[in-house]
C-alpha cells in the first residue's frame, strides 16, 4: 500500500484556523503544534500561531511571531493584519493602525496586480474596515464575495462592518447569512446580538448571545456578554 502523504503544513494551519474562528483554542493549539516550529518560515502556520497565542492572551509572543513573520513574507498582507488584531486586543491603537494601513497598502497592491484575487480583497477590506474607513471596506468586502461565492468569513466582515456603521438591519442579514454558511464563526452571534438589540428584539439578542458565550466563553467579548444576559434575565 502507498504510504500515506503527511498533510502540508499551510493545510494544517488552515485546519488549526477554523478552530480559532470558533475560539476552539486548546484544540487548535493541538492541531497546529506539529508544524509551530514552521513559523518563521511559513506564512499560514504564523498567522495561525499569532491568532492561537492571542487568543491565549500571550499578546506580546503573538506580536514577536508576526513580526517575525513579516520579515519572511514581507508581501503577504495577512501577516500585519493579524499583526494589528493582536495589537488592538493588547490595546496599543497607535500600533494597530500603522500595521492596519499595512495590510491595507500590500492589500491594495495584489489586487492591482491581480484584480480578481478574492482572499487579497477581503484582506484589504478588513483593515480598511479596522481603519474606520467603513464606506471604503464595503465596496472592497462586496467584490471579494462577488468573487468568493459569499464566503461566510467575508459576510462576517461585511456584517460587523455594517454592525460598527450602526446599519443594524444590514448587519443583521449579512451575519445571518454568514453563519448560516458556517455556524462556527463566533463573533458573528456577539455582533448580531448587538445589532437585534438595536433593533427591539431582545429574544434573539438573548438568544444570540448565550450561543456566542457557549461557544467562545474565553472571547475577551465573552464577559460583556454575560453581562448583557445577567442584566436581560432581571
Amino acid at each position: 500500500a502507498p504510504t500515506p502523504v503527511p498533510p502540508a503544513p499551510a493545510e494544517i494551519a488552515r485546519g488549526a484556523a477554523k478552530k480559532l474562528d470558533a475560539f476552539q483554542t486548546r484544540e487548535a493549539r493541538t492541531v497546529l503544534e506539529p508544524v509551530a516550529a514552521q513559523a518563521s518560515s511559513n506564512a499560514d502556520v504564523a498567522i495561525a500561531l499569532g491568532r492561537l497565542l492571542e487568543q491565549e492572551k500571550k499578546y506580546d509572543e503573538s506580536a514577536a511571531v508576526l513580526r517575525k513573520a513579516a520579515e519572511a513574507a514581507p508581501a503577504d498582507p495577512r501577516v500585519p493584519l493579524w499583526l494589528g488584531e493582536t495589537l488592538l486586543r493588547s490595546r496599543k491603537t497607535g500600533d494597530a493602525d500603522t500595521a492596519f494601513r499595512k495590510a491595507a497598502d500590500l492589500a491594495g497592491k495584489a489586487v492591482a496586480a491581480n484584480p480578481s484575487d478574492a482572499g487579497a480583497l477581503l484582506t484589504q477590506g478588513t483593515a480598511l474596515s479596522r481603519l474606520r474607513r467603513y464606506d471604503e471596506a464595503m465596496a472592497v468586502l462586496t467584490r471579494a464575495s462577488e468573487l468568493d461565492g459569499g464566503s461566510a468569513a467575508t459576510l462576517y466582515q461585511m456584517g460587523s462592518t455594517r454592525a460598527f456603521q450602526q446599519k443594524w438591519a444590514d448587519a443583521v442579514t449579512l451575519l445571518s447569512r454568514a453563519v448560516d454558511k458556517d455556524s462556527g464563526t463566533a463573533l458573528a452571534y456577539y455582533y448580531r446580538a448587538l445589532a437585534q438589540e438595536k433593533l427591539g428584539r431582545k429574544d434573539l439578542m438573548v438568544v444570540d448571545l448565550d450561543r456566542f458565550v457557549k461557544l467562545a466563553p474565553t472571547a475577551p467579548e465573552a464577559e460583556r456578554a454575560r453581562a448583557i444576559l445577567s442584566a436581560a434575565s432581571r
